[in-house]
């Protein structure tokens, strides 16, 4: 179960992290991390990235693997960031350049 929900995680990512780099989609802002005023700018599929994310760890937790610098770990570390009140965080386009550099090396 883990093996399949991180390849669908690490695969939808692949194909929507550039368009989020050069388009600067709100994919890491979702309804559960993010104030109800900036969730609805999100990207549609930003709940269910979060949720399969969230799902990883749990996963990961259950079988007693660590979840540290995973494809999830990386993509909750975005979300984080881009919710966070930070005054220098890294904007939507940024923050998918870093993660499309931390899952494809």
């Amino acid at each position: 179960m883990l093996d399949a929900e991180e390849a669908s995680l690490r695969a939808r990512l692949l194909a929507i992290l550039p368009g989020a780099a050069t388009g600067g989609s709100e994919l890491f802002l979702n309804s559960t991390n993010s104030p109800k005023t900036t969730a609805r700018y999100s990207h549609e599929e930003a709940d269910d990235l979060f949720a399969s994310a969230r799902r990883c760890m749990e996963l990961r937790a259950s079988l007693g693997l660590d979840a540290e610098g995973g494809v999830a770990d990386h993509f909750l570390i975005a979300c984080r960031e881009a919710a966070s009140g930070d005054a220098h965080r890294r904007g939507p386009r940024k923050l998918a350049e870093w993660l499309l550099t931390k899952i494809t090396s």
